[in-house]
């Protein structure tokens, strides 16, 4: 396996003279090595895998992990998705439940005849969206936040990459901040870098923090659209009642699958930390004041997140993927973020094939 670090990213690399169908332990000990330091690595020409030989790869490099992260059986959001309609239009392959497909159009595709992309309204419109709650950006975690840790790696291989043109992404509160985005690209940011961007004083402060999840968090906030920057929902009823000083400190829930990790999270290999919230599922920050514990409100906690992630989406710090057919990219998900691009064009389409499984094991935060 040779490795080539991505020209002109900020992270990230290209794994070159591997076929993923058939590798050996010592390349998979490469491998996981190389994601704990690159944090994205991308296998191109990989369009001859079957979704057996996906999962048989993503499995020998994680074979701690446990369950099916996005499962349609047993995740009770994916559940409840599916329940409602499946108007996201992802599908695990009937053969393979290891693999979800995910995308835009019409497919017969290993026992699927589907529309990916389902009914959203207004999808591959110029206002449409390809993120929860609405917008173009949602920058987060993969992960249940309900029940199961997250686990350490996702996956994704390219089955068919849209043929429009790409789009200049622009955050509104930001105009000198753009991103040229070739169709149906995957943004990535690095909560190492957001990490590493800190005063040391806020660095101190988020080492000493947890953060508190909601229970079935995406069942709760799926009606709330995204701030334009994907740091933050935008919650009306919360804001008013935290602009009018009447917040309430945040507090624990009595219900053992409710999630509590660190905000800052360890590579044990490496020893390197990230910043790690998962914005939409949050509940409160929970940090220490003179050795005593300290909630904060909803709403603050949700500005305090957006303010220390903001430096690290800055343009010169972020990794667009510009899919290509074959592509395999893995990515270590417990340090880095990513997003949707959005906007696709009425007629493009986008076949996509994710594998990622849950985690046994909490992130941790070692600060000394």
């Amino acid at each position: 396996m040779q490795l080539q670090p991505i020209d002109n990213a900020p992270f990230g690399a290209f794994a070159f003279g591997v076929d993923c169908a058939s590798i050996d332990s010592v390349s998979i000990t490469a491998v996981r090595n190389a994601l704990h330091h690159n944090q994205v690595v991308v296998f191109p020409d990989q369009g001859h895998l079957t979704p057996q030989q996906e999962v048989g790869f993503y499995r020998a490099i994680y074979p701690e992990g446990t369950t099916v992260w996005r499962d349609q059986v047993y995740n009770p959001w994916e559940r409840y998705k599916v329940e409602q309609g499946n108007k996201a239009g992802t599908y695990q392959i009937p053969d393979e439940s290891g693999v979800l497909v995910l995308g835009k159009g019409e497919i017969s595709h290993y026992g699927l005849n589907v529309t990916l992309g389902g009914d959203r309204t207004a999808y591959g419109e110029e206002e449409g969206s390809q993120v929860l709650g609405g917008g173009v950006l949602q920058w987060h975690i993969d992960g249940t936040f309900y029940e199961h840790a997250p686990g350490h790696y996702t996956q994704m291989r390219c089955i068919e990459a849209p043929a429009g043109e790409g789009h200049w992404l622009t955050f509104a509160d930001e105009e000198k901040e753009r991103l040229w985005c070739p169709a149906g690209s995957t943004a990535f940011a690095s909560g190492r870098i957001a990490y590493d961007l800190m005063r040391h004083d806020i660095r101190q402060q988020c080492l000493h923090t947890q953060v508190h999840y909601l229970p079935r968090p995406f069942e709760v906030t799926y009606r709330l659209a995204n701030s334009d920057n994907g740091l933050r929902v935008v919650d009306p009823e919360s804001e008013a009642r935290f602009k009018k000083g009447c917040e309430l400190p945040g507090t624990p829930f009595d219900d053992p699958m409710a999630q509590v990790y660190p905000l800052v999270w360890t590579c044990p290999e490496t020893k390197l930390q990230a910043l790690m919230p998962q914005p939409r599922c949050l509940s409160c920050l929970e940090t220490e004041i003179n050795s005593n514990p300290v909630f904060v409100g909803l709403t603050e906690s949700r500005r305090l997140v957006e303010s220390w992630m903001h430096p690290a989406i800055a343009a010169e710090y972020v990794y667009i993927h510009a899919w290509q057919p074959g592509d395999l990219v893995v990515w270590y998900n417990r340090s880095v973020w990513h997003s949707a691009t959005g906007r696709l064009g009425r007629d493009d389409r986008r076949v996509m094939h994710l594998t990622a499984c849950n985690s046994s094991e909490v992130p941790i935060c070692l600060n000394n």
